[in-house]
């Protein structure tokens, strides 16, 4: 197995990315299979889209898989990485590579096609994507929608997978969520005149960027279920065989906008478990809920061999971590966005 490293070019600094490659693999085949996203089309060398410069080591090159190396003296050899074996350790760089994870960010504008309420003070809405290709993002992703005189974005899980021109996004909007409350209503003013709203997207690490080998774990407080959402229903549509579990926490049964849906992914598929945990917690600062969600998944989870995906508030996430970690769970298995901006306090 041989160490490359990928960069990627741009105008302001360029990027590495360390990847692993046997010389029975094209540097491709390695890149794509594990998470690595690199432009491509025809796989057989012909159309150069794939095309790299060689900046260091010796590789197999060509459809004849001729010998070729780095001579320091010489402008870097250009090779197809779709017909490129490397042969010892050796860097490539090429344009618009994305780690596991990553998609570029792009602003788009979206047609507000459906603002509903669905149960309590929890609101579905439905962004239809322009025509055309459409902007790409991983199943677990957010995106930002731009209000008009806001400097500040407001963000929000995109609750439906991938591949399709109509976005789903869960918004409560409680009477004191005085933000929230301004987006329903801006949204709602934009579907009335058909009016297009500005958004950017993907963002957000905590996704499935790859397909899982091993069991996966969802735990979701709130509207936190829109992010798994789009988990869920892209690993039912691919034919996931790995076993599923949802945990999905609230402080009442009226938050549980969507309990009959989750309910019939459990009666259809057999690999899927959904286990609803409700507080009936009247006090609004209480955190109970949070402990009631951990020992739910203790209870019934091996966790030293799953992904675990979490989606919730601050004190949520790092209080499910401390539970799973201390039962053994791995810590690079455990994904949350709050891991990305927030600290404990």
């Amino acid at each position: 197995m041989h160490q490359l490293k990928l960069i990627r070019e741009n105008d302001l600094q360029a990027r590495h990315y360390d990847l692993s490659c046997s010389s029975e693999q094209t540097i491709y085949s390695a890149a794509e299979q594990q998470g690595f996203r690199l432009p491509a089309s025809c796989l057989n060398g012909i159309c150069h889209i794939c095309r790299a410069s060689l900046i260091s080591g010796k590789v197999l090159s060509g459809t004849a898989q001729q010998p070729l190396a780095r001579d320091p003296a010489q402008a870097p050899p250009q090779v197809m990485l779709c017909k490129t074996w490397p042969l010892d350790t050796c860097s490539v760089s090429l344009k618009n590579i994305y780690g596991p994870g990553e998609l570029p960010v792009k602003n788009v504008k979206c047609q507000v096609l459906n603002v509903e309420r669905l149960k309590g003070h929890v609101f579905q809405v439905d962004l239809q994507l322009p025509a055309g290709k459409q902007p790409e993002f991983f199943p677990g992703q957010y995106l930002a929608l731009n209000l008009p005189d806001k400097a500040e974005a407001s963000y929000f899980s995109i609750a439906s997978a991938p591949g399709q021109r109509l976005i789903n996004l869960h918004i409560q909007a409680d009477p004191h969520l005085l933000s929230a409350l301004e987006v329903i209503g801006f949204l709602q003013m934009s579907m009335d005149t058909q009016r297009a709203v500005s958004v950017a997207l993907p963002y957000g690490v905590a996704c499935l960027s790859s397909m899982p080998a091993q069991p996966v774990i969802l735990i979701a407080a709130g509207t936190g279920f829109a992010q798994m959402k789009s988990i869920l229903e892209y690993l039912f549509e691919h034919g996931f065989a790995y076993p599923v579990a949802l945990y999905w926490g609230v402080r009442k049964a009226e938050d549980m906008y969507l309990h009959e849906l989750a309910e019939s992914w459990a009666a259809k598929y057999a690999n899927f478990t959904f286990r609803p945990i409700i507080g009936e917690l009247e006090d609004g600062e209480s955190t109970d809920h949070h402990e009631q969600l951990s020992a739910a998944v203790l209870a019934e989870q091996a966790v030293d061999n799953a992904r675990v995906f979490v989606s919730g508030s601050p004190k949520l996430v790092f209080s499910v971590m401390d539970a799973l970690l201390a039962a053994g769970m791995p810590e690079q298995q455990f994904f949350s966005d709050v891991l990305a901006y927030a600290t404990r306090t």
